[in-house]
């Protein structure tokens, strides 16, 4: 047998191995790998070329170079494989301990989403981490140190699968040595690992106590299905059929499987070696092995003549690249649940391109919702942020209105999104003033356009809502509180007895023995029909029918209901005196925002009483005066303010 082109399947692909890729000679060498009949071009690039921290800014220059041996790869007709190296990982990231810090593997997958929304359309392969690196440097001894690095990079090669299947990539796969380090089993672990959701049980026996807290849990994403397998040679040894052949049965299975030399010696491409390795994918194939694939790699460009030979002849009818179309921008998923209510938006490119109702429901019938608009996408989200009424203990919110728990673990389950999160309505409320235009406001004082800085927001609704922005070094940092359950007392002497009154109504709502009253059980949808009650039975009416806010503000502005109208200013002046103390105390100097549906209905009760008693301080009226004051006109401002949560999220 010659051991030629024509002596392998017609799909068989050639390739030339590197571990090169961003410096512009790479670019030299395409004329000859092409004139040597290569299919394919694997190399390797740089987390630090693209990341020079390792997370955070870009270095475009850095992109600039893989765009360009990217196109030029195709120019050549050349298919581009590339494998996405940590050789030289970031040194910023090593002082936070490397491999062995958890945080590793988020980032490395958030430099693997960087670089492939750039070239990831014009790749035909694509491989997380570089295979020799998952041994580590043989000076590491310690077995702590080892076995976190292991779990933990393997853990990155799921979260990079994640990552590029987010923008609808295919032919994805992973890298593996294919010889045993000797007295080592941890090639055996990244196969067990990778294929089989499970570390062998001699590893677990041994290595379990220094394993993380939580290991068994990292399956689920370490073992993110792969579209092939490279089994990586060793350029000083042979390739073994038999043991191939074992990997495939115990591990692959059906998977597609190349062979990859690592880089050359120093020394000249051995024929005699180039033949064993044509030899043994023969042999793998006539065993059954479904070997696709041979990566040669070469000390020195020179070397390719040689091979010419054995490369000529026909071409490959496999595509170039990603398929057109396959490649999109990357989704989030936000949502704002209410107690009757989820609105789930779907943001592209950073704005809202969909926006979907469904009933809340029980929790089965919230997170089938999520995984509903997954499926009718496609893909899964990058991130999904759910805000809801409702404290956040722990990564789960606890619903309110909707009486059920809602966890980032479920939501991330339902979509496979890659970061969850779970915020409070207040916290997406104060985000939804982040980046608010003189558009998207009513001006009730100051400013036309609201200037930068830290920002309050109050939403009268069915409770009362107060979240802030706090502004530092030209970035936005969520407040959370229960600004809703300050004190609200009587304001002049003809509201003392409807405080008395209230305390029939709302007991355990006041503070003490005192007439103190949470103020949300004056101020929001929920507060005024008890604020109606108490009026009423103050002025004597002793059966004052329990009424709904929105009746009591519709009679109020008619001005056919006395207790009505007492109602309506006690409400607009209260709430304007609480927006003053609360602005009293944060300095918002970027703004105070009336937001949500009370405020949005019902302009007229936010005229000159409201300004009035907001800025009824005393000696600090005038501190209250410069205050610039605002009532939101964003549409679903709870969604506005979810989206840049994700986005500040997301940038950190």
């Amino acid at each position: 047998m010659q051991n030629t082109r024509a002596d392998f399947p017609k799909d068989f692909l050639f390739g030339f191995a590197t571990s090169g890729g961003h410096h512009d000679s790479e670019l030299q060498n395409l004329a000859p790998v092409q004139k040597a009949g290569f299919d394919c071009y694997r190399f390797s690039t740089s987390w630090t070329h693209v990341l020079p921290e390792g997370r955070g800014p870009v270095n475009q220059t850095g992109l600039d170079d893989y765009d360009r041996l990217a196109d030029a790869l195709l120019e050549h007709g050349i298919r581009p494989c590339v494998t996405l190296g940590d050789t030289d990982f970031p040194l910023a990231l090593a002082d936070l301990g490397g491999w062995r810090n958890r945080d590793c593997a988020g980032w490395f997958a958030d430099y693997t989403e960087t670089l492939m929304s750039r070239i990831g359309d014009r790749m035909f392969s694509v491989a997380p981490i570089d295979a020799p690196v998952w041994l580590g440097a043989p000076e590491v001894r310690d077995v702590r140190i080892t076995t976190r690095r292991m779990h933990h990079m393997l853990l990155a090669h799921g979260r990079s699968i994640e990552a590029m299947r987010g923008l609808g990539m295919t032919n994805l796969g992973v890298e593996v040595p294919l010889g045993l380090v000797e007295g080592s089993h941890r090639t055996a672990d990244l196969f067990g690992g990778l294929f089989n959701n499970a570390y062998p049980e001699v590893t677990v026996a041994g290595l379990e106590p220094y394993l993380p807290e939580g290991w068994k849990d990292d399956f689920d994403i370490i073992g993110t299905p792969v579209d092939w397998c490279g089994l990586h040679c060793d350029t000083s040894g042979p390739i073994d059929p038999v043991a191939v052949t074992r990997i495939q049965q115990d591990f692959t299975k059906d998977l597609p499987l190349y062979f990859i030399e690592n880089e050359a010696s120093d020394r000249q491409q051995d024929p005699a070696r180039f033949t064993q390795r044509l030899q043994a994918a023969h042999e793998a194939l006539d065993r059954g092995v479904p070997v696709k694939g041979l990566f040669i790699s070469a000390s020195g460009i020179e070397d390719l003549p040689a091979l010419k030979s054995k490369l000529g002849g026909s071409t490959m009818s496999l595509p170039l690249a990603q398929p057109a179309g396959a490649m999109h921008e990357h989704w989030n998923l936000v949502a704002d649940i209410g107690g009757t209510n989820t609105r789930l938006g779907v943001i592209s490119n950073g704005k809202l391109a969909d926006l979907r109702k469904y009933p809340t429901g029980t929790l089965p019938d919230l997170l089938a919702a999520f995984h509903s608009l997954r499926d009718e996408i496609g893909t899964d989200p990058r991130a999904v942020v759910a805000a809801g009424a409702g404290p956040v203990r722990n990564g789960t919110i606890r619903l309110t209105n909707a009486n059920l728990d809602l966890s980032e673990a479920d939501i991330g389950k339902a979509t496979g999104a890659q970061h969850t999160f779970v915020i409070n309505d207040f916290t997406a409320a104060a985000w939804s003033v982040a980046e608010i235009t003189g558009d998207d406001v009513e001006v009730l004082q100051g400013e036309a356009t609201p200037p930068p800085g830290t920002r309050l927001v109050v939403g009268p609704g069915t409770g009362l809502g107060v979240g802030a922005l706090l502004y530092s070094d030209g970035r936005y940092h969520t407040a959370s509180g229960e600004g809703g359950h300050v004190g609200l007392s009587p304001r002049h002497v003809d509201e003392v007895e409807i405080f008395r009154a209230a305390r029939y109504i709302a007991p355990d709502c006041f503070f003490d023995d005192t007439l103190v009253l949470e103020a949300e059980m004056f101020l929001s949808g929920t507060g005024l029909p008890i604020l109606y009650q108490a009026a009423g039975m103050a002025a004597g009416q002793a059966d004052t029918p329990v009424r709904s806010a929105r009746d009591i503000l519709e009679d109020a502005r008619a001005q056919t209901d006395p207790i009505a109208v007492k109602t309506a200013h006690m409400f607009t002046t209260h709430l304007g005196a609480v927006m003053g103390d609360l602005a009293v105390v944060l300095i918002p100097s970027g703004g105070v925002f009336l937001v949500g549906g009370v405020a949005e209905k019902n302009r007229w009760l936010f005229k000159d009483a409201f300004r009035d008693a907001f800025n009824a301080g005393g000696r600090f009226s005038e501190l209250r005066r410069s205050f610039n004051l605002y009532v939101s006109e964003q549409d679903e401002f709870g969604i506005v303010g979810a989206n840049n949560f994700c986005k500040s999220a997301l940038a950190r």
